[in-house]
């Protein structure tokens, strides 16, 4: 590369000589590099490069048809998750719908059984047992004289030996089913102990516990007393009232049986005063077994087990024979 001279500007004093030949002067001449001076050297492409130059042909459709293979993928795998999981929840839903073949031990402050190893342990529980036999036409009293008295007497039996107002001593609930004129006559009762022979106090509230079973039976007949025509209802039933005793206690410790019979009467409404109608009791008895002596004698039930110390203890009174049975003759006599 050259530098051309300029023309313009001052002037020196020799600028009159003649012109020489031109001043050439190389000022930072310019090389080029090697590799732009090097002979060109051929180079062959290798896989990766060919890898790399069909991806830059077809970025686009390769970009496009990749994704589309993912989403693919994507939708397939999370329709297979979505099933695994719903048949997850169906599986557990149908293990958590199914009950467990053992039931759960029982737990400390579980109620106990107090009927286990006791002959009450099958009798029904409360007023599930107080069955009233089918009502038909009997004398002169039609179906449905029969049906209602049929009803005052199941009521009458839950009032005296199943409710907790005559439990706690209030018999009024009980004498409120009975015809006027006899609730006068059994509010008697009530002073001096005969009503045990139908009706039920416990002498314990703090020991008696809730859940008293019963089995029985009921028969009826049309029958006739001085001229007046009466519907008459027999019931026989064992009554067994729980009360919690010491866990070392033997089974049947805990429960008081009460086997009473007692004919029950409804007048033919012809046949009396207003007064008069309706249900009367005409005659009741009753056994017990494991009812404590002293307090049976001042009108209460309470089982007669106690645990006088660590050693000694006092058990029931003896084999329950045939208190339990209604197949059987009840007892004739008791220990109290």
């Amino acid at each position: 590369m050259t530098d051309t001279p300029t023309t313009g500007g001052p002037t020196s004093p020799e600028s009159d000589a003649s012109p020489g030949p031109a001043a050439v002067a190389e000022v930072n001449p310019v090389r080029l590099p090697d590799w732009m001076r090097s002979p060109e050297v051929e180079h062959q492409p290798t896989g990766l490069d060919r890898l790399r130059f069909f991806s830059a042909r077809h970025n686009g459709p390769l970009l496009i048809g990749f994704g589309l293979a993912l989403a693919l993928l994507v939708v397939i795998g999370g329709a297979v998750l979505v099933g695994r999981v719903a048949g997850g929840v169906r599986a557990s839903a149908a293990e958590s719908a199914t009950p467990s073949p053992t039931p759960p031990v029982s737990r400390v402050g579980d109620p106990r059984d107090l009927f286990a190893g006791t002959p009450a342990a099958s009798f029904a529980p409360g007023e599930e047992s107080v069955r009233m036999p089918a009502a038909k036409a009997t004398g002169p009293f039609t179906a449905n004289e029969v049906r209602a008295a049929l009803e005052s007497v199941r009521k009458a039996l839950v009032e005296s030996r199943l409710d907790t107002s005559m439990f706690l001593g209030d018999p009024e609930p009980f004498l409120a089913v009975l015809a006027p004129d006899a609730r006068e006559q059994r509010r008697a009762d009530f002073s001096d102990g005969s009503f045990l022979r139908y009706a039920t106090r416990m002498g314990s509230q703090s020991e008696w516990e809730p859940g008293t079973r019963a089995a029985g039976r009921v028969s009826y007949r049309a029958t006739e007393e001085e001229g007046i025509r009466l519907l008459e209802v027999s019931t026989e039933f064992v009554w067994a009232y729980p009360f919690d005793v010491d866990l070392r206690a033997p089974a049947g410790a805990g429960v008081v049986a009460v086997r009473d019979r007692v004919v029950w009467q409804v007048p033919y409404p012809e046949d009396t005063q207003a007064s008069s109608r309706g249900l009367w009791i005409a005659s009741a008895t009753a056994v017990t077994w494991n009812a404590d002596c002293a307090q049976l004698r001042a009108g209460w039930i309470q089982e007669q087990y106690w645990m006088a110390d660590l050693h000694g203890k006092r058990l029931p009174a003896g084999d329950p024979g045939t208190i339990f049975d209604l197949n059987t003759p009840a007892p004739s006599t008791t220990r109290c």
